[in-house]
């Protein structure tokens, strides 16, 4: 959110306080360059005693989903290869048919310095369950790298639309669960705790302005979809302040990302940006 809120700061003319928030940023940047970073994916803490949560060096939980997402969406590390190593780690020992575990391997002892997360049994709730809550943040870092396919199958695996086996899966099928039995459970794919989470929030933002790209900004909307290579198109109806943007958007490249050109009622323009102005609009976007 720094990155946000420095923009938001230069927009309203606060250039001290954009300043000030742009240190914390560059700071945090180094620090988890430095001493967040484990060589194939990010640390997720250090516990009281100095010990490093989330490593190689730890025999359970070598890997948490929080701080892939986290610094993936923040592109911390982006130009030396960092977030794609991460999201690669992610794919290799956390992802499953059924979602993006939480933690990997599960805890199978108790850990008196985590308390509650090693407490429950492997692959449910903390311990290595599938909170969908956290599968948008390492959606949303796909995105970041360009990584359509990538983004697309992991969205699909937790959206209720797509979950075939519904007698496996017990919850309504048209809402997110908190938690989906991961891996290490007894039932991988149950759902649990329906309705309590905050998934449905997260993953219309990831759907709507990451996949479907398609992101209000302070001039206007900025069209940057990253979506599969085999989606060939889709429209958008966008209503922003006192405008309404019809939008199709057309892909017979087979593109993950990357917009070639933008008409706006029928006037090409240049980049990916298309300026406010009320009234009714059609665009076409091809990638």
């Amino acid at each position: 959110c720094g990155r946000d809120f420095v923009e938001l700061c230069q927009q309203i003319g606060k250039k001290d306080e954009a300043a000030r928030a742009q240190k914390a940023i560059d700071d945090m940047v180094a620090a988890v360059k430095k001493d967040g970073w484990d060589g194939e994916w990010y640390l997720r803490a250090y516990d009281f005693f100095g010990n490093k949560i989330g490593s190689k060096e730890n025999e359970e939980g070598k890997i948490f989903i929080e701080s892939q997402g986290w610094c993936t969406m923040a592109g911390i590390g982006k130009e030396e290869g960092m977030v794609e190593k991460a999201l690669d780690s992610v794919k290799k020992y956390m992802d499953c048919e059924h979602g993006i575990v939480l933690n990997w391997p599960a805890f199978t002892t108790y850990h008196v310095e985590m308390g509650e997360i090693s407490s429950y049994p492997a692959g449910y709730k903390e311990n290595a369950g599938i909170f969908c809550h956290n599968n948008p943040w390492v959606i949303i870092g796909e995105t970041v790298v360009g990584r359509g396919n990538d983004a697309w199958e992991h969205y699909r695996k937790i959206c209720p639309a797509y979950i075939s086996d519904q007698t496996l899966h017990k919850v309504e099928p048209y809402v997110y669960s908190q938690m989906v039995a991961g891996k290490d459970a007894a039932k991988p794919g149950e759902g649990k705790n329906s309705w309590l989470t905050g998934t449905a929030a997260w993953n219309w933002y990831t759907i709507t302005q990451f996949i479907l790209g398609v992101k209000p900004t302070y001039d206007g909307l900025l069209i940057d979809p990253c979506i599969p290579s085999n989606m060939k198109g889709y429209t958008i109806t966008r209503k922003l302040r006192d405008a309404e943007y019809d939008i199709t958007v057309r892909n017979e490249s087979g593109a993950q990302k990357g917009v070639k050109s933008i008409t706006v009622d029928g006037k090409p323009i240049s980049g990916n940006v298309i300026k406010h102005s009320a009234g009714k609009h059609t665009v076409e976007v091809v990638m």
